[in-house]
């Protein structure tokens, strides 16, 4: 099911009059973003494929996964993960794909007409067919995940349009060969990455960003989301160049990048009841193409130990109620970094359903989007960033965040 994207209106003519001014000021910079329901790895197996990305192996999660993967049923999820797609075109004429906008990733990749059977039913980009096409000679590129998933392929320039901004001769992998792992996604043609340069494997030297910032095509070297909650049927957008603030309330906090390959910012602090569970500060990455958060053991114990009826299970890790994502409740649990407070109600943490029958509870028992493993940074994926608009700001090195509208 694809629901597409939609502005909630006010009831009042004035707000509604401001609010089409604004978005049609923004319509040609912004990507609709659809997301995907279907069938949903159990949190372990995420955890793994996640902590892959950052070239970071938990033996623990692996010998679990090992052991217990013949007994594994995956079900359809009722309350669903959501994967945010957007459509993209390249060349001319525009060839158009769906990809997922990463900003835990730095390259732009998609299918190539040279690609055989192991690029499943996506769509291919045939550079034949493009005026503006140019491949680089002896160009070839691999990006391989720790997981064992991987793509491979080699280097071309042509026209990359989003929205009605477009960036002319921008480098791109066209991939030849992927393994099972991304052929499986049916929806999803390729990645979109918007992390910094140096985390590249196609040999990119700025971001599309930076650069549609230096042509003039965008008036700020900013990417901006905003990532809807499955209760409101997923949607959401990705805007380059500008801040869209109906997706928003308050003021944008804006924390500072400590390195700049991925977007990374210091945790300083997870608290729980008023209790700091952080043992020390640890690097975080703000991460739109991971679906959890991902902590350490004994920080996901003390946040699912104020949620009432969460279990741990060694297969299917955290679990909770599914009722509760429809509880009134405004308890939370605060997320510190730098020096700023970033709220997120519990309620907010219940992800894909696991089972009709796993539970006596009403609704049965659903996956948490927190999820532990032993690993020397923290994630901060989606589960979090649906409760916050966030801004990707290149030119001051900084990610900004402030409550999503409810």
């Amino acid at each position: 099911m694809v629901h597409q994207l939609g502005v909630i209106a006010s009831s009042t003519a004035l707000l509604w009059t401001m609010m089409a001014t604004v978005e049609a000021q923004l319509s040609h910079l912004n990507v609709g973003l659809d997301h995907l329901e279907g069938n949903r790895m159990n949190t372990p197996a995420r955890v793994k494929r996640s902590l892959a990305k950052y070239g970071i192996v938990d033996e623990k999660i692996n010998s679990r996964l090992n052991s217990a993967s013949n007994a594994a049923i995956e079900l359809f999820s009722a309350y669903v993960d959501i994967e945010y797609l957007g459509e993209i075109a390249i060349g001319t004429p525009p060839q158009k794909f769906n990809v997922d906008f990463d900003t835990g990733s730095s390259d732009i990749w998609v299918p190539s007409s040279k690609c055989g059977s192991s690029c499943s039913t996506h769509h291919r980009f045939d550079g034949s067919k493009s005026s503006t096409y140019k491949e680089m000679s002896n160009q070839t590129w691999q990006l391989s995940y720790g997981d064992g998933s991987s793509v491979r392929g080699y280097t071309a320039l042509d026209a990359v349009h989003l929205g009605n901004a477009t960036q002319p001769q921008q480098l791109i992998g066209l991939v030849t060969q992927e393994t099972p792992e991304f052929a499986s996604d049916k929806l999803l043609d390729g990645i979109f990455g918007l992390a910094f340069p140096p985390l590249a494997y196609t040999g990119i030297k700025a971001s599309i960003v930076q650069d549609l910032h230096m042509a003039g095509s965008i008036p700020s070297p900013i990417v901006s989301f905003h990532l809807g909650h499955n209760r409101d049927g997923g949607k959401g957008e990705v805007l380059f160049g500008d801040i869209n603030q109906n997706h928003f309330e308050g003021e944008l906090k804006y924390v500072p990048v400590t390195v700049k390959k991925y977007w990374q910012v210091d945790m300083t602090g997870v608290e729980v009841g008023g209790t700091n569970v952080l043992a020390s500060t640890m690097p975080a990455i703000v991460d739109t193409g991971t679906t959890l958060i991902i902590v350490p053991s004994d920080v996901s114990k003390a946040i699912h130990k104020a949620i009432p009826g969460a279990e741990y299970d060694p297969m299917y890790g955290w679990r909770m109620p599914c009722a509760f994502a429809e509880d009134s409740s405004t308890e939370s649990i605060n997320i510190k970094l730098g020096d700023q407070d970033f709220p997120i109600f519990l309620r907010d943490l219940v992800r894909a359903k696991t089972s009709q029958s796993s539970s006596s509870s009403k609704g049965g028992l659903c996956y948490s989007g927190v999820a532990e493993a032993n690993t020397p940074l923290i994630i901060l994926g989606d589960t979090f960033l649906r409760s916050y608009y966030s801004v990707y700001d290149f030119g001051n090195a900084r990610v900004g965040l402030a409550k999503t509208k409810p």
